[in-house]
């Protein structure tokens, strides 16, 4: 068994002796140090005792460093200004000084919706703060967070990896839209006129294409997709452009809606909403830097969504 004397210092232990040092008695030492006389004296033993060297000599009624506690003075405080300056400071996190680069895993929708709120939300609460949004797969984003390539995730993922964590921040509504002047289509649809129409579609939102291609099918109604694509923010515009009609994030509706000529148009099923949440690994949950983004993300992410006909039973 290892003798506890025998260890390399403590930091306990060099700032008794720097401490004893600096005010010459016991007393004073113990007193600046907040401790007992007879624990000071045993954070001194231990050095004495690891090095071989008495530290100090009794000189009137003043305690003398030896020369060797005189050698160790300039490394000691050199360690204790590391402990408590660097390596403290760690621990601590200040959002108004503070030019940490965010990093956060989104979609486009996420990079549409939630980038810009979150950008202003740090020029108020973190001015000097840089913020990195990032295209990523469900399927890579458990290593980008492990590996701290992300700080966060936001979004819909159906089946997040076990070391991870998440926090609700709201439901995604979805609803139809058409052109404002649209020769065929008013304010509402019927379930055949709706699976008549030309859409175009974005795989972006699988399951909730998937849910209302499985209610089509319950009708004996095939829906009629004429354009694919993955750009969430075209679609306002690739609608209002043509005779399509599309089912997008009530959200984006209402970011495009003044600039691209586009209604809402009622259904007469219940579109699904989404739960989006925000994910980190297990690893950083203690980060103040983390925690903090973590906080404005979450402060961004449950600002009042808009309402959604989408959402509603029409029949």
């Amino acid at each position: 068994m290892n003798n506890p004397d025998n260890q390399d210092p403590q930091i306990a232990d060099l700032r008794a002796v720097l401490a004893l040092i600096e005010d010459g008695t016991v007393t004073r030492a113990a007193q600046r140090l907040g401790l007992t006389q007879s624990a000071l004296s045993y954070h001194l033993d231990r050095m004495r005792k690891r090095f071989a060297d008495p530290l100090f000599v009794r000189v009137g009624n003043r305690m003398a460093p030896t020369p060797f506690a005189q050698r160790l003075a300039e490394p000691a405080s050199r360690v204790l200004r590391i402990v408590e300056t660097e390596i403290a400071g760690l621990a601590r996190f200040d959002p108004a000084l503070t030019d940490r680069e965010f990093r956060i895993g989104v979609n486009e929708i996420g990079a549409i919706v939630l980038v810009p709120k979150l950008m202003k939300r740090l020029a108020e609460v973190a001015p000097h703060a840089r913020l990195a949004p990032t295209q990523v797969s469900a399927d890579t984003m458990a290593a980008a967070l492990e590996s701290g390539e992300l700080d966060v995730v936001a979004g819909h993922v159906s089946r997040p990896h076990d070391a991870l964590l998440r926090q609700h921040l709201y439901r995604r509504a979805y609803v139809c839209v058409a052109r404002r002047d649209h020769p065929r289509i008013g304010d509402a649809m019927t379930l055949r006129e709706f699976g008549r129409t030309p859409q175009v579609q974005s795989p972006s939102v699988p399951i909730t294409f998937a849910w209302i291609n499985d209610q089509l099918r319950k009708h004996g109604v095939q829906s009629q997709v004429r354009l694919t694509t993955e750009h969430v923010a075209a679609i306002p515009f690739i609608v209002a452009a043509s005779d399509l009609i599309a089912i997008i994030p009530d959200e984006v509706y209402h970011l495009f809606q003044p600039i691209a000529p586009i209604k809402k148009v009622r259904l007469p099923l219940r579109i699904p909403s989404i739960d989006v949440h925000q994910y980190w690994h297990s690893r950083v949950a203690g980060d103040p830097a983390n925690q903090f983004f973590r906080s404005v993300v979450y402060a961004v992410g449950c600002e009042r969504q808009p309402a959604s006909p989408g959402h509603l039973s029409y029949t």
